[in-house]
């Protein structure tokens, strides 16, 4: 399952992050990386912008990049 199949308020751990380079990088830079827990705070009506916490930090990521990390509840 990857972020996008969580429902609000929902907390997981992250297992692997599937994008390539240059994404890959800026979601590392963001602390999204294999093992941090990730919540789902919110998201757009039409669901194109996710807002999450990783590990106390606040992000909104696109739907691909939302779509590229692998969470395990």
């Amino acid at each position: 399952m990857n972020i996008t199949d969580l429902k609000i308020g929902e907390e997981a751990t992250i297992t692997k992050v599937k994008a390539l380079e240059p994404i890959r990088g800026r979601l590392y830079a963001m602390g999204i990386a294999k093992g941090n827990k990730i919540r789902l705070l919110d998201h757009t009506l039409k669901k194109q912008t996710w807002e999450v916490d990783v590990e106390g930090t606040r992000v909104a990521l696109r739907d691909e990049e939302a779509r590229a990390v692998e969470v395990e509840k």
